[in-house]
């Protein structure tokens, strides 16, 4: 069963949040595309799976491109404008691909907003927990951690006094925790042991979830930073909605979709403490990937993805 807590007081970089500071309620959301290869070349330079778009626009999210091989200046200008960053899986090099490098400069700006007390999420899904780690150690400490399936997550015993499964409701938590709600499809992760011998990430990020890979080796599954709004899952909490591949093990029952949904919501409500903003409505609407037509790919893993030739010129 689990324990309820009473609401825990507030870790530093939350007291920079004005609380009574209004909720932005047109939050947009920010998806950094990452470069194609092999056949997807073909459709463009870069891509964006739907089933990302899909996940954070059900909880009331608008979705802007966020380009590769861009100036910093492009960066700089677009983090102004959206209130938080998706880090999406995917296969390319979390060191030295145009999507790393990308990704660096949002986490570097995002780390001196929230130390400003301009409040900015990022979340990172399976390669995005990955880039992450990356990102705050300053290398690649990712191991062979293969994995095809859905699993419950071993929760670390202090799990709760994180913000992301703080306020975990009782049906949610069953379903993690008891369930085969959470998809895996991976060839690397963040071992315990990596993570607990580099000060950088071990002072960094609070883990609150392992799991067991097809050999039986331990990667970790959820962590946050303890004192930035920053999240990663090693799982596709998109999946469960929206992905049908039967290539690919995934739970689509009314339990996995309503732990899905549990993670988008947060990621969201995390988004609203936002005010940036586009300078226009007219720019805000140009912007949005409802500009662009996804391509329905069949029997692939992803099924729905934006491509893009953004960089096509450069």
């Amino acid at each position: 069963m689990m324990r309820v807590l009473a609401p825990a007081i507030a870790l530093c970089f939350l007291a920079t949040v004005n609380e009574a500071k209004p909720l932005n309620l047109r939050p947009i959301i920010g998806v950094l595309a990452q470069e194609t290869s092999g056949t997807m070349s073909s459709n463009g330079d870069s891509f964006i799976i739907a089933s990302y778009v899909k996940w954070a626009e059900a909880e009331g999210a608008r979705i802007v491109p966020i380009r590769i091989k861009e100036p910093d200046e492009y960066y700089e200008d677009i983090f102004q404008r959206i209130n938080g960053v998706l880090l999406p899986g995917g296969s390319i090099d979390i060191m030295t691909s145009y999507h790393a490098k990308a990704a660096k400069k949002l986490y570097n700006m995002a780390l001196k907003a929230n130390d400003n007390g301009d409040y900015f999420p990022i979340w990172g899904t399976c390669q995005g927990l990955q880039l992450l780690s990356a990102l705050t150690a300053g290398q690649n400490l990712l191991a062979d951690r293969p994995y095809n399936g859905v699993l419950p997550l071993d929760f670390k015993p202090d799990f709760q006094s994180s913000r992301l499964f703080r306020n975990l409701p009782e049906d949610v938590y069953t379903a993690l925790a008891k369930e085969n709600v959470t998809s895996n499809l991976h060839m690397y992760g963040l071992t315990p042991q990596n993570y607990s011998g580099n000060s950088l990430l071990k002072n960094f990020y609070r883990v609150m979830s392992t799991n067991f890979d097809k050999n039986g080796d331990v990667f970790i599954s959820t962590m946050e930073a303890y004192h930035y709004p920053f999240y990663g899952v090693q799982f596709h909490p998109e999946k469960n909605v929206y992905n049908w591949d039967l290539h690919f093990v995934n739970n689509h029952d009314a339990d996995a979709i309503l732990a899905a949904h549990y993670f988008s919501d947060f990621f969201l409500a995390e988004a609203r403490k936002s005010d940036h903003s586009f300078p226009t409505i007219d720019e805000e609407i140009e912007a949005l990937i409802d500009n662009y037509n996804p391509v329905f790919t069949k029997n692939s893993a992803f099924e729905d993805i934006y491509y893009f030739n953004f960089t096509a010129s450069q």
